[in-house]
């Protein structure tokens, strides 16, 4: 894509994706009283099933929605003039979300927390957030261009060429490899770390 497309699409994406996580950490921190201790107990019933072996890994369907439905979303958006809106709000809700996820973890048990918010949300989250950035920014791209050939401030050509799809094919083998590492390796790391946090 030109570099006048990125550009603009990355900054929008990426201002939405820092407010939805400004806001999940901000709000992290009201969640007092018993609130709070729901979650320190669901988090420590999380860590003992780890560190004892017996942490269930979801089923390979609920690990493929969870995985895909952001991605799905974002490419799904690209295709109608309404991903102009819906794109920032989908950045802004995962923001928020992950953002409340590790900032549960740093709050209940400290800097222990941070080791373990990156063993779950990180190895794969990494790949998986940066596979969403690139279809988020061809979405919003290719959205605003659909949106400006519905006001009518021109003809311009189909957003939707080889490289397009070439993009989506290799989000998709990233996706696969997340897919494998949330599966196989987070489990082993997340069951190794959780004894040395709960004792420590």
């Amino acid at each position: 894509m030109p570099e006048e497309r990125i550009l603009p699409a990355l900054a929008v994406i990426s201002v939405s994706f820092l407010v939805g996580g400004l806001a999940g950490s901000l709000m992290s921190t009201f969640v007092g009283g018993a609130g709070q201790e729901s979650l320190r107990n669901y988090l420590e019933v999380f860590l003992v099933s780890a560190q004892s072996g017996e942490m269930c890994v979801p089923g390979l369907a609920v690990q493929l929605w969870d995985l895909l439905r952001w991605p799905a979303a974002a490419l799904l958006l690209g295709f109608t003039a309404l991903g102009v809106l819906g794109l920032p709000l989908l950045f802004a809700v995962r923001g928020f979300l992950l953002a409340f996820s590790i900032a549960a973890f740093v709050q209940i048990f400290g800097s222990a927390g941070c080791l373990m918010a990156f063993l779950v949300f990180g190895i794969g989250g990494g790949i998986s957030v940066s596979a969403l950035f690139v279809l988020g920014v061809q979405s919003l791209a290719a959205s605003r261009r659909l949106a400006s050939r519905f006001l009518g401030e021109g003809k311009e050509p189909s957003p939707y060429g080889r490289a397009y799809f070439l993009r989506c094919g290799g989000c998709a083998v990233a996706l696969c490899v997340c897919l494998f590492l949330e599966r196989f390796a987070v489990p082993v790391l997340v069951s190794g770390a959780a004894g040395a946090i709960l004792g420590g």
